[in-house]
């Protein structure tokens, strides 16, 4: 068993999401046979109707599909869908040598981990729970459906779920984004595969703090749809504040929020899209050892989101 999975929680986050400190080292691993991937069949998917998936941007119902004969770590965890790819619902034009650097950095491991719904208890993997390109460009999401607000599932299960994604509505045409259903022991768990346009900005390198100190950031920060007023806290208007500002226990790493003109701007927006652009600074700068911004965010495009390390780093 590898190290991470003996380690905190932060630890086995990091190497869920294949990332690479100087704490965890979790790498991209090939099919634990050792032979290489085999491409899934093309299958014309027939649709049913099925629970609602939660997500955060509130897409329509998910469908179930016929059984898939595939050989996973534990076969009761995916044994009945297979994608259904939906580019008006889920996107179009996805970058493919994104989305598969994505797959090959997700962990290969067959000991199950959790996901459940943020707020709700402790979980290995807080939902709703991304895996993102380092250039930003590919998103595969993880949800859950309604009533179940959280279940079990292997990484290996996760990764073999992300390539079907891929190989079916990704690499062939039309390429679309689209979502798979039924994973976890209790089916509760679903994935989508989508294009993300981020508005990321990056600074030098050595200016960001360790990843694995900014993790929890991204773990614990809200990520829901509903809707908010971002102004003047005088402003009777205003449901946050601005700035807003989020910061580790540590103090070594924090989020800020905040207009486009310091006092005066007001925006409405969600914390989804915040969360959202924290995840892209995350993965395009925070990992590679800069700070970064996101600019563009509110209806309006009035708001921007930082990660300063400057501001919080206290000596190391």
């Amino acid at each position: 068993m590898f190290l991470c999975s003996l380690l905190s929680r932060p630890c086995l986050l990091l190497h869920l999401l294949g990332a690479c400190t100087t704490i965890c080292h979790a790498i991209a691993i090939r099919d634990p046979s050792g032979q290489p991937e085999q491409e899934p069949p093309t299958r014309n998917i027939p649709s049913l109707n099925s629970n609602r998936t939660i997500w955060p941007a509130d897409a329509p119902a998910p469908i179930t599909v016929a059984a898939s004969d595939l050989t996973l770590s534990n076969p009761s965890n995916l044994t009945g869908p297979l994608p259904e790819c939906n580019g008006r619902l889920y996107g179009r034009n996805l970058r493919r040598t994104s989305c598969m650097q994505v797959y090959h950095a997700m962990a290969s491991e067959r000991f199950p981990v959790t996901f459940g719904e943020r707020g709700t208890g402790q979980y290995d993997g807080p939902l709703p729970f991304r895996y993102l390109s380092h250039d930003g460009l590919c998103a595969i999401d993880l949800a859950h459906v309604s009533g179940i607000m959280s279940d079990v599932i292997a990484p290996i299960d996760l990764k073999v779920a992300a390539r079907l994604l891929i190989s079916i509505c990704v690499s062939q045409a039309p390429n679309e984004g689209g979502i798979l259903t039924g994973l976890g022991q209790n089916k509760a768990l679903a994935m989508r595969i989508m294009p993300y346009r981020p508005t990321v900005k990056c600074g030098p390198d050595g200016s960001g703090p360790p990843w694995v100190s900014c993790r929890d950031i991204v773990d614990s920060m809200p990520a829901n749809n509903k809707a908010q007023v971002f102004g003047p806290k005088e402003d009777t208007r205003t449901t946050v504040p601005l700035p807003w500002k989020y910061t580790t226990t540590r103090q070594r790493c924090g989020v800020i929020v905040d207009g486009t003109e310091p006092g005066k701007t007001i925006d409405t927006g969600n914390w989804y899209k915040i969360w959202a652009a924290a995840n892209a600074v995350e993965f395009m700068c925070t990992q590679l050892g800069k700070d970064g911004n996101a600019t563009s965010l509110g209806e309006l495009h009035h708001l921007y989101m930082t990660r300063p390390f400057k501001d919080y780093c206290d000596g190391g």
